[in-house]
Order: C-alpha cells, then sequence, then structure tokens
C-alpha cells in the first residue's frame, strides 16, 4: 500500500474516531491527535506544538493546543497524566467502553506510558482504605512512576558492561 494511501486511511480512522465521540474533525484536532497517536509516548502541549511545526507544517499556539486537548480529554480519546502534566492519546479508542478505573505507568527514563485497567474489587478497596483516614479522591485515575522493561534491559546491559 502506498503511503498516501496508508495516510488517508489513518485520516479516515481519525475522522470516523472522532465522529463516534461526537467531535467534529477539524484539521487542527486531527493534527493534535495524530501527534499523540504517533508519538509512542506522552506529550507536552509544547511538543505538540513542535511536532505540529516539524512534521505537519502547522502553526498552532500553545492556547489552542490546550484547548483542543481539554475537548479531546472530555471525550475520553486522549488521557492528561497530571504527574508529568502530559497528554497520551485512549489505547482502548476501538472498545467504545468507559473505563474508570484506569492507571498508567510511567517510565521515569524513556518516558514511555502504559495504560491499564484496575478491578472494581481494588478500586473499590483503594476507596474504602482512602476514606478510612477521612479523605475522598478527587479522580480514581492512578499514576506509578517506574522503569519500563526496555529500560530495565538496557540498564542491566550496561551494568554487566561496566
Amino acid at each position: 500500500m502506498s503511503q498516501k494511501n496508508n495516510k488517508n486511511n489513518q485520516e479516515s480512522e481519525f475522522v470516523e474516531i472522532f465522529n463516534y465521540a461526537g467531535i467534529k474533525p477539524t484539521e487542527k484536532r486531527i493534527a493534535i491527535f495524530k501527534g499523540l497517536k504517533m508519538a509512542g509516548k506522552a506529550l507536552s502541549p509544547y511538543d505538540l506544538v513542535q511536532y505540529c511545526k516539524q512534521n505537519l507544517g502547522l502553526t498552532l499556539p500553545a492556547v489552542s493546543i490546550y484547548r483542543i486537548l481539554d475537548l479531546l480529554v472530555a471525550a475520553d480519546l486522549v488521557h492528561k497524566l497530571d504527574t508529568v502534566n502530559k497528554y497520551i492519546c485512549c489505547t482502548h479508542i476501538d472498545c467504545h467502553k468507559p473505563h474508570p478505573h484506569t492507571q498508567f505507568l510511567i517510565c521515569s527514563l524513556c518516558q514511555k506510558v502504559e495504560e491499564v485497567h484496575m478491578p472494581a474489587e481494588l478500586m473499590a478497596q483503594l476507596s474504602a482504605q482512602i476514606q478510612s483516614h477521612g479523605y475522598q479522591l478527587n479522580s480514581p485515575q492512578f499514576e506509578f512512576q517506574g522503569i519500563c522493561t526496555d529500560c530495565q534491559a538496557l540498564e542491566e546491559e550496561a551494568a554487566s558492561n561496566a
């Protein structure tokens, strides 16, 4: 398949995703979504400014990107990672179901992010534990910093070569 056909198929897929979410698929919105989808890691709004400029020839002010990101987060197409102030595409867009108990594993070395879902029973236990201390959760989203398997392997290789 040619690169142009692949690009058109991808654009059609993004338009379909936006339509399903009830969002008008504008060029700028698709550009931001594409940037997040293609990056393979979480990006800040300023990373997206650079991505759009370098890869799409599109100059967008950061304030526009923030607005678009807010819209995409509200539609559950994108997640905001509060601990690192970056954004990532939802990896479960295709199943069209809400995922109320999301947790993110963030590699502190390469910034790769993995979205995983917490069982409802575990979330209930955590909520009970938190409430027993007089607190109430503002968000059921958890973000854990760690080192991914790829970076662990690189560290082990570097240690064995030292």
